[in-house]
């Protein structure tokens, strides 16, 4: 048996921008155009998808957090990837990575959760009314491979998947254009540089590539006037000026917690509702408590609860403007939630994936991610990619100054799920 590579991208978030409108020439379309995908319909979202989609972003909080740094992912992104490839797993890989996403391997039905996975991107596909929320899949296959037509007709039926070739063993520099094109359209040209082409190489069979794009304004902007220079006091005992946004009366969801309080920022509502359909949370540890025993607390658990514990309040607001770009490699964290096997070249097996009598393992994970807040809003980007190679009530005013390092969720409100994840410890 012949051993081939697989590498996975899982993630680039990055914010604004202008898209290159020039259309993109797919040359796969003959390959799967006579693939019918199936009829599928939307689901109410389980209990059981939404304690997956919590523990699965608070295992990976745990893992990839790093003390002194900031961090700033999307599980919702990689959930949907890894959701993709385990369409092509099986046996022992597919147990471990059906674990890692948070389910029961005994109780798994495999295509239930693809129609959650489904009915989630559908929820969350909106635009306007302030609000953008843009996602899109796509796979690069190596000339020399053939994809199983099952794990095809599956990935576009669920996921919306889009289908390129590729000749990743004799011309990798313009695979590496082709996906750094198709990465900046998706990203509105925010992301525009994914691939080099020595990230490819002649063992390389399949890419998957998941973009999410996020845009939002406030329901209440901070007013640009009230934003002044202001100190932020970082872990290591020094300090650095910030700009500090600034709501001097303003009644927002808090909770004050066992060690720490928080604060939901609410994105515009849409049109004809009283409610918004995404929230920024941000978590501010008490003094004498650092964020890393606060992201410590941070389990599915105490997500859930906290959330439900949420009440106005009137209160005044300062928090600082930040921007950051961050690069995680997941391979470790993903190691780490359980999914040995799929990195192993001897025991991964996703032979489902093609007919192709090779065996392929994951070669790479990586989230590639951009935040901008300002007084207006939030803008993020994320681009997930996996490269297969082969072988209330009213309370007292108070006053909450974030003037030292934080966590925040970007959360969907009817759900709870995380789709973005961060902590600042610098901005």
């Amino acid at each position: 048996m012949r051993y081939k590579g697989i590498a996975v991208l899982i993630g680039i978030v990055l914010l604004g921008g202008c898209a290159d409108n020039t259309p993109y020439v797919n040359p796969f379309d003959r390959y799967y155009a006579n693939l019918a995908p199936e009829p599928v319909n939307t689901a109410p979202i389980t209990e059981e998808t939404q304690q997956a989609c919590h523990k699965f972003a608070a295992d990976l909080l745990q893992q990839l957090d790093t003390p002194g740094e900031n961090l700033f992912f999307s599980p919702f992104s990689l959930m949907v990837v890894l959701g993709m490839t385990l369409n092509g797993a099986q046996g022992e890989t597919h147990r471990q990575m059906v674990q890692a996403l948070g389910y029961a391997p005994d109780q798994f039905d495999e295509k239930a959760f693809n129609q959650q996975m489904y009915s989630l991107l559908n929820i969350l596909k909106t635009t306007g009314d302030g609000v953008q929320l843009h996602r899109a899949n796509g796979m690069w296959v190596d000339q020399s491979v053939e994809p199983n037509a099952e794990f095809l007709r599956t990935v576009l039926s669920y996921y919306d998947l889009q289908v390129f070739a590729a000749d990743f063993v004799n011309n990798s520099r313009q695979a590496a254009s082709q996906i750094n094109r198709w990465v900046s359209e998706q990203t509105d040209s925010m992301i525009d540089h994914l691939f080099e082409p020595d990230d490819i190489h002649s063992l390389t069979a399949i890419t998957l590539v998941n973009a999410l794009y996020f845009d939002a304004k406030w329901q209440h902007p901070f007013p640009p006037e009230d934003t002044h220079s202001a100190p932020f006091y970082l872990e290591d005992g020094r300090e650095t000026r910030v700009q500090m946004m600034t709501h001097k009366k303003l009644e927002l969801p808090y909770l004050q917690g066992d060690g720490f309080q928080a604060v939901a920022l609410p994105y515009r509502f849409a049109t004809g509702t009283d409610e918004p359909q995404f929230s920024f949370y941000l978590f501010l540890p008490d003094e004498g408590r650092t964020v890393g025993w606060l992201r410590e607390q941070w389990t599915a658990e105490n997500w859930r609860k906290w959330h439900k514990a949420f009440a106005n309040t009137q209160l005044e607001l300062q928090m600082p403007r930040f921007k950051m770009e961050h690069l995680c490699d997941l391979r470790d964290a993903l190691i780490a939630v359980g999914m040995e096997s799929a990195f192993d070249p001897q025991a991964a097996d996703f032979g489902r994936m093609t007919t192709n009598q090779e065996r392929m393992w994951i070669d790479k994970a990586f989230q590639r991610s951009l935040v901008e807040l300002d007084e207006q809003g939030t803008r993020v980007i994320v681009v997930d990619v996996l490269m297969h190679a082969r072988s209330s009530r009213a309370r007292p005013r108070l006053k909450i100054v974030v003037d030292r390092p934080f966590l925040f969720a970007i959360v969907h409100e009817q759900t709870g799920i995380v789709l973005f994840l961060g902590i600042v410890r610098e901005p």
